[in-house]
């Protein structure tokens, strides 16, 4: 059984989070690239193929279900992060926040994204991220948070690709005014186009080695 956080002193609890990062060679939750595809097909109930107006807003919605899902794992950052930044010392901290690669800034960020759970319960799957190793503490169990909300960020990426794929195959016949009217976050064109550009900028086209998800670790502070 996992000891549990309060029986480490939270000066410990940077030493731990490195000797986690050491100990399970960065993190105790792998994925590999089937991971995201199969979470990609769950959310879209299978489907491959989207050809159509009303396929685009389909994929629109579904990707819309999956991220509103996986933010919640953001949020079960919270609590973690809440614990350390009051239990710790400041120096201690910020030296935390480094090893799980956020800054505060991030944490700002994530404050003002995550939903609110009123149900007070435990997101599913970060429940199964921050299970299975040895003195959790705030940080490494953000640590670990991370890593589950990165494949499901790659699930993100997948259908992202393939609803930017379907907007520039059909944009010349339907026009982007209409394919925006299509989508639940999109008033405008330019906003459709926009949405398309940053995809191709940070992803590319089919075929391109960026759309291919790996588990990727922040610069490791450790060396």
């Amino acid at each position: 059984m996992s000891e549990p956080a309060v029986a480490r002193d939270p000066k410990d609890w940077v030493e731990d989070v490195r000797w986690h990062r050491q100990m399970f060679r960065q993190s105790n939750f792998r994925w590999v690239a089937e991971d995201p595809m199969t979470l990609a097909l769950n959310w879209t109930r299978g489907r491959l193929v989207y050809e159509t107006p009303r396929h685009l807003s389909l994929l629109d919605s579904q990707l819309i279900a999956l991220r509103t899902f996986a933010d919640g794992i953001e949020e079960a950052m919270l609590p973690p992060l809440k614990e350390a930044q009051q239990r710790c010392r400041p120096s201690d901290y910020r030296a935390g926040l480094q090893l799980v690669g956020l800054t505060a800034v991030d944490v700002s960020g994530l404050r003002f994204r995550a939903p609110r759970n009123t149900a007070g319960t435990l997101h599913p799957e970060a429940r199964r991220a921050m299970q299975g190793f040895p003195w959790p503490n705030p940080f490494s169990q953000v640590w670990e948070l991370r890593q589950m909300r990165s494949m499901y960020t790659a699930a993100e990426d997948l259908l992202e690709d393939l609803f930017c794929d379907l907007v520039a195959e059909l944009s010349p016949a339907q026009g982007w005014e209409h394919l925006a009217s299509l989508c639940r976050f999109h008033w405008t064109a330019q906003s459709l186009i926009d949405r398309v550009d940053a995809q191709r900028a940070a992803r590319g086209l089919a075929g391109d080695p960026r759309r291919i998800p790996h588990q990727r670790y922040d610069a490791d502070p450790l060396n």
